[in-house]
């Protein structure tokens, strides 16, 4: 049977000792195996041992010149994720702002985890807003217009599974399908007081170039300052929704 050898690494030596060994290459561009031990103070027969399993997992790899080591391709398609998310984030968060400057409300970014809607990141607007969601809550997909953006947009399948979940009576989950539909249709979803009392809110689908979603993006506001103005809220946050998913924000 074929084994994945990086898993492998983690079975068959001390793993403390491997991240240290890692963490020295995230200092270092090249090292010897002494180097290593010098640093570390794991035995220089040890860290040949935990190198060769290494190598083998393509984490570090031996370089041209005899006795040296680097970080590997997987290390290197770690550090490109990681760099990836992180102008992703950067993104995000520079388009709330945005938004929340032009609403001058709560702007905020949701992604599904799980059966919850998981509040990525959020930018308060100049004056507070007492709200569930802020980042790293979480809530479930039940109730609310970013609970409901996300839900609506699922792949069906999916979608079902968590519907599911939910433990609603037959009545309830009727209910919420017949939402789910209007939410799909409008393209968006629309709330009052459904999660917080007497706070409105509005959220947007955001979709990858492959009509992917990708989370949503929502504006909350005290529901008497938001009716006055519901409309340039809406359309506010569309256009965010639009930035961010590259013109695959509405269908």
């Amino acid at each position: 049977m074929h084994t994945d050898p990086s898993q492998s690494v983690i079975a068959e030596g001390n793993a403390s000792r491997f991240v240290d060994i890692l963490l020295e290459f995230a200092r270092h561009r090249t090292l010897t195996a002494a180097q290593i031990s010098k640093t570390t103070g794991i035995p220089a027969s040890a860290v040949y041992r935990h190198l060769a399993l290494l190598v083998q997992s393509g984490l570090v790899a031996q370089t041209r010149r005899r006795g040296q080591y680097s970080a590997g391709p997987e290390t290197l398609r770690l550090a490109a994720n990681f760099h990836q998310e992180a102008m992703v984030k950067g993104r995000i968060s520079e388009q709330l702002q945005l938004l929340s400057d032009e609403t001058q409300e709560l702007a905020a970014y949701l992604v599904v985890r799980g059966a919850e809607a998981l509040c990525v990141d959020a930018i308060e607007g100049p004056q507070m807003l007492r709200c569930s969601y802020s980042p790293g809550r979480s809530l479930p997909l039940l109730k609310g217009a970013s609970a409901m953006a996300l839900l609506a947009h699922l792949d069906p399948q999916e979608q079902s599974r968590i519907v599911a979940g939910l433990g609603l009576s037959a009545e309830d989950a009727d209910n919420l399908n017949h939402e789910l539909q209007l939410v799909q249709g409008r393209g968006f979803g629309l709330s009052y007081g459904a999660v917080d009392a007497g706070v409105w809110g509005v959220s947007f689908p955001v979709f990858d170039d492959g009509g992917r979603l990708l989370g949503a993006v929502s504006t909350m506001a005290p529901a008497d300052r938001a009716v006055r103005r519901e409309k340039q809220l809406i359309a506010s946050t569309r256009d965010a929704a639009l930035a961010l998913g590259h013109g695959e924000g509405s269908r």
